[in-house]
C-alpha cells in the first residue's frame, strides 16, 4: 500500500477502510511509516475528521499493535479511570488509593503531559526512584499486594499510540475526537478491565471547551466501548478553573497527600469530584450499590486513613522515596504574586495558566525538553473568593531565572477580579452510563 496515497485520500476527506488503517498503524509500529507521515495523518484526521467506523478501526488497530495485559486470575473487579486532560488535575492520584481501599482493583496506565495539560506520569516522576515499568507478572503481584498500581505506557503496550501521542503533542493535533478516542481506549483495551470511568473535562482549561463538543467525544467513546463490551461511565466535569490549588508536578503530588491526610481541609472541588468519580468506579465493580452507598464507602476509607495508607504503600512498593522527595523540593525558589485590586475572583484563563506552568519548565514544549519537577503555581484563591489589594493571590515556584516579572504578569492576567462574586458553576455537568 502506498502511504502517500493513503494520506492524500484522507486529506481530501475520503474514508479509509479498516484494512488501510490497520496497514498504516502496522507501519507506524514497525517504523515503515516515518514520523513525517504519521504527523501528516494526525493533521488530516484532525482537519477532515474520522467517522465512527474509522475511529473503531483505529482504536482496535492501535490496541493490537503491542502486548495485552492479563489480570483475570485476580478475584477483584478491575476498574480504571481516565481524564481527557485539565490543569491541576491530580484526581487520578487520589482515586487510585481511594478505590483500592474500597476493595476494587485499579490497574492504571497513564501518560505524560499533553498540550497545556499536565500528565500523571510526570507527576509521579517527581518522586525519586518511583518505578513505572513492570512485567505482567510483576503487575499481578502489585495488584495482589495493594489492589492498585500506577504505571506509564511501556514500549510494548499499544506502541502505535505512544508514537502518535508524542506526535500529536508537538504538532497541534490534540483536539481531534477520533484521535482522542483511539488514544484513550486503545490503552484501556489492553488493561484487561471490567469497567472504565471517563472524566470528560469541559471548559476553558479542557480540550473540549463546550458541552456539545464534549458530548461528541463521549458518543465516540461510548460507540467503541459498546462494540468491545467494556462497561463505561462518563462524568462531564467543569474545567473552567484549575482543580485544587496546585499546578505542577511535585506541587500536585504534595496537594494529593495533604488531601488524603484530611478530607476536611481538601479543596472543595477536589473533594467533591474525587468522591463522585471514585463512587462511580466502585459502582462499576458492584452494580448492586446505589450512588449514595458508593459515596459513603469512599468517604469512609478517606476518613479512616486507609486510602492514605494505600497511597504510601503504592509509592513504597513501586520503589518511590516520598521522604526524599519532600526534602528534595523543600528549598524551591518561591515568588508571591499580589492582587492589584480588591473584589472577587470571577474567572481564570485556565489553559493559559497551564501554558505558564510549561514556561516555568513544569511541562514540555518539545519531546526532548527536560522537566523541572519543582516548578509550578499555587493559587491562593478560587472563583468566588474575596481578595484584597496587596494580598497574595498566587505563588510561583521554580528556577529563579525563570520566575521573571513577565511570567508573574502573565499569571496575574489569567486571574479576573470583579466587584461582585459570580454565580457558582456546577462541578458535575452530566453523567452517562453504558
Amino acid at each position: 500500500m502506498n502511504i502517500a496515497e493513503l494520506l492524500r485520500k484522507k486529506r481530501y476527506g475520503k474514508n479509509l477502510s479498516s484494512a488501510e488503517i490497520e496497514t498504516f498503524i502496522t507501519g507506524v509500529t514497525n517504523n515503515t511509516v516515518n514520523e513525517a507521515q504519521a504527523a501528516a495523518f494526525c493533521m488530516a484526521a484532525c482537519t477532515t475528521g474520522l467517522n465512527a467506523e474509522e475511529i473503531s478501526a483505529l482504536t482496535l488497530s492501535m490496541a493490537k499493535s503491542g502486548d495485552t495485559l492479563h489480570f483475570s486470575s485476580l478475584p477483584l473487579k478491575r476498574i480504571d479511570k481516565h481524564s481527557t486532560g485539565g490543569v491541576g488535575d491530580k484526581l487520578s492520584l487520589l482515586l487510585v488509593p481511594l478505590v483500592a481501599a474500597c476493595g476494587v482493583a485499579v490497574p492504571m496506565m497513564s501518560g505524560r503531559g499533553l498540550g497545556h495539560t499536565g500528565g500523571t506520569v510526570d507527576k509521579l516522576s517527581s518522586i525519586p526512584g518511583f518505578r513505572m515499568s513492570y512485567t505482567n507478572n510483576e503487575l499481578n503481584t502489585l495488584l495482589q499486594q495493594n489492589n492498585c498500581f500506577m504505571i506509564q505506557q511501556t514500549e510494548t503496550v499499544a506502541p502505535a499510540d505512544r508514537i502518535l501521542y508524542q506526535i500529536r503533542d508537538v504538532t497541534g493535533t490534540v483536539e481531534s475526537v477520533g484521535l482522542i478516542t483511539a488514544s484513550i481506549l486503545s490503552k484501556k483495551l489492553v488493561e484487561d478491565l471490567d469497567g472504565l470511568v471517563l472524566d470528560m473535562k469541559v471548559g476553558n482549561g479542557a480540550f473540549m471547551q463546550t458541552l456539545d463538543s464534549a458530548r461528541e467525544l463521549a458518543e465516540s467513546m461510548m460507540s467503541v466501548a459498546r462494540q468491545v463490551g467494556l462497561g463505561m461511565t462518563i462524568v462531564f466535569t467543569n474545567m473552567n478553573q484549575p482543580l485544587g490549588n496546585a499546578i505542577g508536578n511535585w506541587l500536585e503530588m504534595k496537594e494529593t497527600e495533604e488531601s488524603l491526610c484530611n478530607i476536611e481541609s481538601t479543596p472543595n472541588d477536589i473533594r467533591l469530584l474525587s468522591v463522585e468519580l471514585a463512587a462511580r468506579m466502585v459502582m462499576l465493580a458492584d452494580a448492586q450499590l446505589t450512588l449514595q452507598q458508593a459515596q459513603a464507602n469512599v468517604e469512609h476509607v478517606w476518613n479512616n486513613g486507609s486510602a492514605l495508607q494505600r497511597f504510601y504503600a503504592m509509592i513504597s512498593q513501586q520503589n518511590g522515596d516520598w521522604n526524599s522527595a519532600v526534602e528534595k523540593y523543600s528549598n524551591t525558589y518561591q515568588h508571591p504574586i499580589l492582587a492589584m485590586e480588591s473584589g472577587y475572583v470571577s474567572a481564570f484563563l485556565t489553559r493559559e495558566l497551564g501554558l505558564a506552568a510549561i514556561d516555568l519548565e513544569a511541562g514540555r514544549k518539545v519531546q526532548t525538553d527536560t522537566i523541572d519537577y519543582s516548578a509550578g503555581i499555587i493559587l491562593h484563591k478560587k472563583i468566588g473568593d474575596a481578595v484584597e489589594v496587596g494580598e497574595p493571590i498566587a505563588t510561583v515556584y521554580g528556577k529563579r531565572e525563570l520566575v521573571t516579572p513577565d511570567i508573574a504578569q502573565t499569571i496575574m492576567q489569567c486571574i479576573s477580579i470583579a466587584p461582585e462574586a459570580p454565580t457558582p458553576e456546577k462541578l458535575v455537568l452530566d453523567v452517562w452510563e453504558l
